[in-house]
């Protein structure tokens, strides 16, 4: 340990610690800070028989690094130096070492605010910003600020912004080691080779492998996206690789022999290529790497809390990250790094924090456990988005976790004793009571675990999945071409540890019910008989595989999606029957009268609606229509339809036209524009809808009396006046005058019946002239004017002429003035 960096400031530490309760270290890979500075601090005064726990991100880092310090002093782990992750704990009573995952803490805190038995708390590689460790530290802090003033706090980085975490520590003080590290020549893509894109990438990375391996020597690690990736370079090495290459992989839901296989040596006389996530970038060392090939990529999985949904994406890593894979080249000797990447590329300087991205419901029940309502008071590098804090107290007020003031309630309290996913954990309290605890124990560690089948299985049934767990804790034989049985065996483990009890038969069928009470939110139900896409209670959307074996099925509920696109995929799911819905989650569903539309029918229709959230189960039509609502929904779609649906009458249309037309000119009548009637047909028309609700009823009203009753009757008189509708004429008839134009109404009259007429005839009180059309014996238009004196003198010779050669037998006088006007022939004069 003498040798290793870290060694150098231990000293600095020690006397820190000594004298401060809050540390910050920075120090970069390979210095020796995971292993050999908790074990420098074993005999430290303030140590007094307590323990020391320290916090990794990764289950994977827990064990490796428990196994090396119990090494370093010739123990085994379980001794001085014991670990504790999810569903496994390895210590004892003289464990004085205690290394943990991050969400391990947060219960141990729960369970023990003061943390009477630790004396230090370390958060190793907390620059990974992992919501556990954001979670743990503001709890830490408050608990070492309201309890426990003694309890000291050291975060250790590789690469941090170590003036932001100070501060957030009240100005802690900071130690630097330098460490050591070999010179590591950084390689990028060639300007003029283009980016290999996603489908590219595998066949990129071995072609880059196989002339690596030619011309460089030691072991090499390559750094992909995820577990997709990684099996496929993996298939296309073992097809061409050298006889003494060793390849291996590196992932989170790799079992403990095969990880060590990643992380040891490799046989002797063979060279190791180690394809790994990042998970090999911190925390792990990896024996004898000298080269690394870095894709740029990590899956990174967003919680979208307007949808409710996880979005893996693939995204590019930050500067920080690029510099730590590069480091696992240059621990031993020097170096060379592949960055697929081109130089000029800029990439974001820090990681985004998870907390930033996540679905936050456990961290609030969490919180809500702690009792701690005010979220913004806590300690926080980077608070959580209020957008997610909203959704995940909906979703607890949902699961009963919180009630309707957001105080925790006894079954959120129940619930946060699980360590579970909230959801999980309120499936598990309801199975309870219906005794099938068994059931949901093997659905919970399906829901949250790697899957049981192989790639090659494409079922999204998680019924099958939970028939197949039980079939192998029966022992009964499966195909273990299509199923992970070592996965299986894990499985079996965790949820042992969840429910103790085991069953020899299941419940099959009472599955689906199980995991809606999971996820009410996601239950979904087909849009149409034998189609692929749902709805979702939720009211988002979401759509099955054509050749799923769940393809028939009229009721989901989904447990594992994305939101890739408009409608999300479905990964994982269980049918459920509508009849299981109605018993087991009466609560939840709502019943209401609905008020529609029907554009078929062209009427209004009043349902009584049985609803789930978005989804409508059962409806009744109801004949009761006397409702503010179905006037409202009959008003919304006259308004829709527009006025011409409507039935006007001659008279009703002059009528508006006659008061449009003085509007025109004067104010002081209702104003009876399309635009005015559309806008108010509440106060208008609604009066007269009592009782209807088709559109057929609304055409056989009377809208002339109906907009006649608008107006008063002193209105009434006065428009008489000024736009009489009809006009007496020389001849004595009375000819109906069109007011369409509301600018200029039109006099539309025989020549013949204006004879002696000397001016033109005028509407408004004598302010506006009518166009007259003077027309030939058949109605036909012979002139338009509105000056008739002007016509007589000047243009009456020349249509008199006309008149007299097609209409011999009608009257045409050589002086229009001082003759009578007539409508008939000079038989008949």
């Amino acid at each position: 340990m003498k040798t290793l960096p870290i060694t150098q400031v231990i000293p600095e530490v020690k006397e820190k610690l000594l004298n401060n309760n809050r540390l910050v270290l920075q120090a970069p890979p390979g210095a020796g800070k995971t292993t050999a500075l908790p074990l420098a601090l074993l005999d430290e005064p303030w140590l007094k028989g307590k323990k020391i726990i320290m916090l990794e991100p990764r289950r994977l880092a827990v064990r490796s690094s428990a196994a090396r310090m119990a090494e370093l002093l010739g123990e085994k782990v379980g001794k001085r130096i014991g670990y504790q992750i999810k569903m496994e704990s390895v210590q004892s009573k003289e464990t004085q070492i205690l290394i943990i995952t991050e969400g391990i803490l947060t219960r141990k805190l729960q369970h023990d605010p003061s943390l009477e038995d630790v004396a230090l708390i370390i958060f190793d590689e907390f620059h990974e910003r992992s919501l556990h460790a954001d979670l743990s530290l503001a709890l830490a802090l408050e608990s070492q600020a309201v309890l426990r003033e003694d309890l000291k706090i050291l975060i250790m980085s590789a690469t941090l912004n170590t003036s932001a975490i100070s501060e957030l520590l009240d100005h802690a003080p900071i130690v630097q080691s330098e460490g050591r590290a070999f010179p590591v020549d950084s390689i990028y893509l060639p300007t003029h080779t283009p980016q290999p894109n996603k489908k590219e990438l595998p066949s990129f990375v071995h072609t880059l492998l196989h002339g690596i391996l030619q011309k460089e020597e030691g072991n090499i690690l390559v750094f992909l996206a995820g577990v997709r990736e990684i099996k496929a370079v993996e298939k296309l090495l073992n097809n061409t690789k050298p006889k003494d290459v060793f390849v291996s992989t590196l992932y989170g839901n790799l079992s403990k022999e095969a990880q060590d296989r990643a992380i040891n040596a490799p046989p002797k006389g063979f060279r190791k290529v180690v394809l790994s996530t990042n998970i090999a970038q911190t925390s792990l060392t990896i024996e004898g790497i000298t080269v690394v090939v870095d894709s740029g990529l990590q899956n990174v999985s967003t919680f979208n809390p307007f949808s409710g949904m996880n979005k893996l994406e693939s995204n590019f890593i930050s500067q920080d990250s690029a510099t730590q894979r590069a480091g696992r080249a240059g621990r031993l000797s020097e170096g060379k790094a592949y960055h697929l990447w081109h130089k000029s590329k800029i990439l974001l300087k820090h990681d985004v924090p998870e907390i930033l991205l996540a679905d936050l419901s456990q961290m609030v029940l969490e919180l809500a456990c702690w009792g701690n309502d005010e979220i913004d008071t806590l300690s926080w590098m980077d608070s959580p988005p209020s957008s997610a804090i909203n959704h995940a107290k909906k979703l607890l007020q949902q699961l009963g976790a919180l009630d309707e003031k957001e105080d925790i309630t006894t079954h959120g309290i129940a619930m946060s004793r699980y360590g579970l996913h909230p959801r999980l954990a309120h499936m598990m309290l309801k199975a309870q009571t219906l005794g099938l605890a068994y059931e949901a124990s093997l659905l919970a560690v399906l829901v949250s675990e790697k899957d049981i089948y192989r790639n090659a299985f494409g079922s999204s049934d998680m019924r099958e999945r939970v028939s197949v767990l039980h079939d192998v804790a029966r022992k009964v034989a499966v195909d273990t071409q299509f199923i992970n049985l070592k996965q299986c065996q894990y499985l079996l483990a965790n949820a042992k540890r969840i429910e103790k009890v085991q069953k020899e038969t299941i419940d099959l069928e009472m599955l689906g019910i199980l995991m809606a009470f999971a996820y009410p939110d996601r239950i979904a139900k087909q849009r149409y008989e034998k189609n692929n896409s749902y709805l979702l209670s939720n009211a988002k959307g979401a759509s099955l595989h054509k050749s799923d074996e769940l393809f028939h099925a009229r009721f989901l509920v989904i447990s594992d999606l994305d939101a890739r696109s408009k409608d999300a995929t479905i990964y994982k799911a269980i049918e459920v029957t509508q009849t299981q819905i109605e018993e087991h989650l009466q609560a939840q569903i709502q019943q209401s009268d609905e008020v529609d539309w029907n554009d078929e029918q062209q009427r209004v229709e009043v349902r009584r609606v049985q609803r789930l959230g978005a989804l409508p189960l059962r409806e009744t039509q109801r004949m009761n229509t006397s409702n503010e609502e179905v006037l409202d929904v009959l008003l919304e779609a006259l308004g829709e339809l527009g006025l011409g649906v409507l039935n006007w009458s001659k008279e009703a249309l002059l009528l508006r036209q006659r008061v449009n037309f003085v509007n025109a000119h004067q104010v002081g009548f209702p104003d009876f524009s399309d635009d005015t009637l559309l806008e108010n047909m509440d106060e208008w028309l609604a009066p007269y809808l009592s009782g209807i609700t088709t559109l057929r009823a609304c055409q056989n009203l009377d809208f002339y009396n109906i907009l006649l009753g608008q107006m008063s009757f002193e209105q009434t008189k006065l428009l008489d006046t000024l736009a009489p509708t009809k006009l007496k004429v020389a001849s004595g008839s009375h000819i109906a005058i069109d007011y369409t134009n509301i600018e200029q109404p039109v006099l539309a009259v025989r020549l013949q019946e204006m004879f002696g007429t000397k001016s033109t005839p005028t509407v408004l009180g004598g302010k506006v002239k009518l166009m007259i059309h003077l027309l030939s014996p058949a109605s036909r238009p012979m002139q338009v004017t509105q000056d008739l004196e002007n016509f007589w003198n000047n243009t009456y010779e020349e249509v008199k002429k006309e008149l007299r050669g097609k209409y011999k037998r009608h009257y045409w006088p050589d002086d229009p003035l001082t003759a009578i006007a007539t409508s008939k022939t000079k038989k008949h004069m």
